[in-house]
């Protein structure tokens, strides 16, 4: 393999990836489709807040106590 190639391939050039800012400039499309957004509203599960409440200290508050038990 030629050293230039290794080098390449070996150490990358530095490629700085700045934030875009705005929109595409005018005459450029996007070539990927946005994503397809959800037909419901997200919902975080219920299970999962339980146990993440279970678990600290703070649900022995009166207040947090009643949200656990009530099971929202």
């Amino acid at each position: 393999m030629d050293a230039t190639l290794w080098a390449e391939l070996a150490f990358p050039p530095h490629r700085t990836r700045l934030p875009v800012v705005g929109g595409l400039p005018a005459g450029v499309e996007r070539d990927d489709p946005l994503p397809p957004h959800p037909w419901y509203p997200f919902q975080p599960s219920r299970e999962a807040f339980r146990y993440t409440l279970a678990r600290m200290p703070a649900v022995r508050e009166p207040w947090l106590r009643a949200i656990y038990d009530r099971g929202c």
